[in-house]
């Protein structure tokens, strides 16, 4: 079994030391329930007892000046601990080093081997430790300059592997501590709190500029709903929401037995909104299987099953697509797949920016699905959609959706009883938040669990300050899990969820007609291999700048043209989450601008990349407008965006041992445990040196140019 792809080993006290004071006292027979992550508690500076704790993927912190450490702690000086076990596979010697400024310690099973202090942490001794296999105890602390950045990262190197951070798939912590089951449940009553839109309703909660970013989540705009919605399906969703979708966010606003009657006068006078588009003929076939590919393509299944889920079944919760005819107007469908943030910006449906063609297909592949027959039902009267608009009105409903380009919606306040203020009297345990919601109309039923209903008054109840701020590390974990990032890429421990679930779609695939009108054969089906990059590195590897490009769609370029699947846009969330991702790495979320190439070095650069006397880079890398010499299962990037794309520091960890950063890399290893190349007429063959000449080279950006043969 590798070093590092379990989760869960013997739990080992090494000398039966434990860090005393953080280490929760267990039953001698109890074994932790180990989870991801260190523990990660805060403080003020001149404090001992932490206000707030949180599951941290890493041992690094970067936190500007006067910045919250966490919705929950005031600004100024912070102390920081982590807490946790660090997971040693094998008895080894590691060492341990570390950068950032302020004061820092570190204690490994009991046995301080940290304490330092100062504005370059760099320049501390590295420490070398020898540490048995197991579960090794581990508690950090640090504390921040006052009024200054906080930065701190955590090192490790071992005979096996060069310096690199402490990896999240070797760090730990008891989820059953009593601190990390009361941040689980604080932050889950939170985002129940901004997700379910509560201030679309209730006066007494401030939007600020440095407020949870999801206060200001918006929700779908009805001002067109007669032309992509089929009135039917309105009326049904508008009555029971969760009849249709199990988790949707919109509650029942309807009850009782005339609430059907109801709904539908509201989907009538929505329907009269906005013109159906004119009946397309049937799809031709090939057009039918071209949608199917592309559908197969995207990935689509990640999210999506074609089939009705049964019911108790296991598995990522998917939203089916068996009758999706039901729901969407053909013509609508179309221009929300063109441009599914148009209506709904924080709409977790990401835009893969289809061609026309493209959409066009997928909408005949989805609508030639096979449907399950629907019963008719009796009503006791005709939908009446001037009574449907009255009733939008009482209900509320612009208050979160636009119902016209005049009526954006800003919030109808409901009557001071209504006030956050007035419910906390209350303990929220009314209304909406009662155990069992009445049923009068306008009443907002959630569906919410017990446990949720619980957090979530608990939070009301006591941290809705923490509203006002915002911390970008946990809104980037909380959109990554929200819009399924792990559905494509693997991180840390966890695989890419894609591989379990393709053989669905793999039928239509099967026959994949490649141009020349020739079926396509298994040698050329994985001719270039598929696989999407690991997310593990990613605040490290990337420049905060070019995420959030990414993310946001603005690219002028495609990163990795060869693969089917696409980066899908996410506009509303790309800056936060790549400001996230880089404050979780213990990086600085604007990057320090590039500066120019030395041209001495770069030259060399330049000649270590050719095929004969260099790296041979040329061969799977292109270079400007240059391609690849002579790709092998997969090319690489082009050279041109490196700079601009990548960290230094990564790119140079990466050089040193490809598979150490992504496991089973098909980039080879061009130095050895020592650092050595066997280029010796480049700096004597210093492979540092030479990856520096090449970064150097990088530096060129869109003026570089291939080497000459």
């Amino acid at each position: 079994m590798n070093r590092y792809s379990r989760l869960v080993s013997v739990f080992t006290v090494l000398g039966g030391l434990t860090c005393a004071g953080v280490l929760r006292a267990q039953e001698a027979a109890a074994e932790p329930v180990y989870a991801p992550g260190l523990l990660q508690c805060f403080s003020a500076a001149d404090e001992e007892t932490s206000t707030d704790c949180r599951p941290a993927r890493l041992a690094a912190l970067h936190l500007p000046a006067n910045a919250a450490p966490s919705p929950f702690t005031g600004q100024g000086a912070t102390r920081v601990q982590w807490r946790g076990f660090l997971d040693i596979d094998l008895a080894d010697d590691f060492t341990f080093s570390i950068e950032g400024r302020g004061r820092f310690t570190l204690t490994l099973a009991g046995k301080k081997i940290f304490d330092a202090d100062g504005n370059d942490l760099s320049k501390e001794k590295q420490v070398t430790v020898e540490l048995d296999s197991g579960k090794v105890p581990l508690l950090a602390t640090y504390t921040g300059p006052a009024a200054e950045t906080a930065e701190l990262r955590l090192f490790w190197s071992s005979f096996d592997w060069q310096r690199e951070p402490v990896p999240p798939v070797v760090l730990f912590h008891d989820s059953l501590d009593e601190d990390a089951q009361k941040s689980a449940s604080l932050r889950e009553g939170r985002e129940l709190f901004a997700r379910l839109r509560c201030v679309k309703c209730h006066a007494g909660t401030e939007i600020l500029e440095t407020s949870m970013p999801e206060l200001s989540i918006d929700a779908p705009s009805l001002q067109a709903a007669g032309r992509k919605f089929q009135t039917e399906w309105l009326a049904r969703w508008i009555e029971n929401p969760r009849g249709i979708r199990k988790k949707a966010t919109m509650p029942r606003l309807l009850h009782g037995t005339d609430s059907q009657e109801m709904a539908r006068d509201i989907a009538a006078w929505l329907a009269g909104r906005g013109k159906p588009g004119k009946v397309k003929p049937a799809a031709d076939p090939s057009v039918i299987k071209k949608g199917g590919e592309l559908f197969a393509d995207l990935g689509c299944f990640n999210c999506h099953t074609l089939q009705e889920p049964a019911a108790g079944a296991e598995g990522p919760d998917r939203i089916s697509l068996r009758n999706i005819g039901e729901k969407w107007r053909p013509l609508g469908l179309e221009e929300f797949l063109l441009d599914p943030d148009r209506d709904y910006k924080w709409i977790r449906m990401g835009d893969f920016q289809l061609k026309a063609a493209e959409a066009e297909a997928l909408v005949a592949f989805l609508l030639s699905l096979p449907g399950d027959p629907r019963k008719a039902q009796v009503f006791k009267r005709p939908p009446n959609p001037a009574l449907g608009k009255e009733l939008a009105e009482k209900l509320r409903c612009a208050n979160c959706h636009q119902l016209s380009e005049e009526n954006r919606p800003a919030g109808i306040p409901y009557p001071a009883t209504n006030n956050i203020e007035v419910l906390k009297k209350g303990g929220f345990k009314g209304g909406c938040l009662s155990s069992d919601p009445p049923g009068r109309h306008g009443i907002a039923n959630f569906g919410l669990e017990k446990e949720q209903l619980s957090n979530l008054r608990s939070f009301a109840n006591s941290r809705l300050d923490s509203l006002d701020r915002s911390s970008p590390v946990e809104f980037a974990a909380r959109q990554m899990r929200q819009l399924r990032c792990e559905a494509c890429h693997e991180r840390d421990s966890n695989p890419a969820r894609w591989p379990t679930l393709e053989e669905e779609a793999a039928h239509l695939v099967a026959n994949r007609l490649e141009p020349g009108n020739k079926p396509e054969s298994p040698e050329e089906k994985f001719s270039v291999v598929q696989a999407r990059p690991p997310l593990t590195w990613t605040g490290e590897k990337l420049r905060p700048e070019w995420t959030k490009k990414q993310l946001a769609g603005t690219l002028d370029y495609e990163l990795r043209p060869w693969l089917r699947s696409r980066m899908p846009r996410f506009p509303a969330r790309a800056q936060g989450i790549a400001e996230g991702l880089a404050l979780q790495h213990g990086y600085p979320d604007v990057s320090k601008p590039l500066g120019k190439s030395d041209p001495a070095m770069a030259k060399v650069g330049k000649r270590l990349a050719l095929r004969d006397g260099g790296f041979s880079c040329v061969s799977c890398h292109g270079v400007g407008k240059k391609p690849p010499e002579a790709v092998f299962e997969v090319p690489g990037t082009n050279f041109m965006y490196a700079s601009e794309r990548l960290r230094r520091e990564h790119f140079h960890r990466w050089m040193l041992d490809p598979s150490r950063v992504v496991k089973n890399s098909r980039m080879p290893q061009f130095a050895d445990d020592e650092a050595r190349s066997p280029f010796t007429a480049y700096y004597g063959g210093d492979a540092r040196k030479q990856f520096e000449a090449i970064w150097q080279w990088f530096l060129e950006g869109r003026n570089i140019t291939p080497p000459a043969k």
